[in-house]
């Protein structure tokens, strides 16, 4: 039973690890849904990691958190600046047609 649970915990561990991991890979590929959905799983996976372990588990889901909202804010601020382009560009656009 021992090494059960040991095998156990070694696994809880490195699946929460390998979506952390993954969420990043998501991330810079800009695919924001599936990061929401591997951020669902990995609450639930890392309140699997028993106690002893889950320090180190955690801090490793926090950086790789921080980096995918490096990212997040990253591509927001993409977004926000090809929208004022966009606005810039129908104003010109309207101005032209007034003319």
């Amino acid at each position: 039973m021992v090494a059960s649970r040991a095998a156990m915990t070694e696994s809880a561990a490195k699946v929460a690890l390998e979506m952390a991991e993954h969420m990043e890979t998501l991330a810079a590929a800009g695919e924001w849904e599936q990061v929401e959905d591997i951020v669902i799983r990995l609450r639930g996976i890392v309140t699997s990691v028993p106690e002893e372990e889950r320090r180190d588990v955690l801090l490793a889901v926090q950086r790789s958190t921080e980096h995918v909202e490096a990212q997040a804010r990253s591509a927001r601020q993409s977004i926000t600046g090809r929208m004022s382009e966009l606005r810039r560009g129908q104003a010109a656009k309207k101005a032209y047609e007034l003319r």
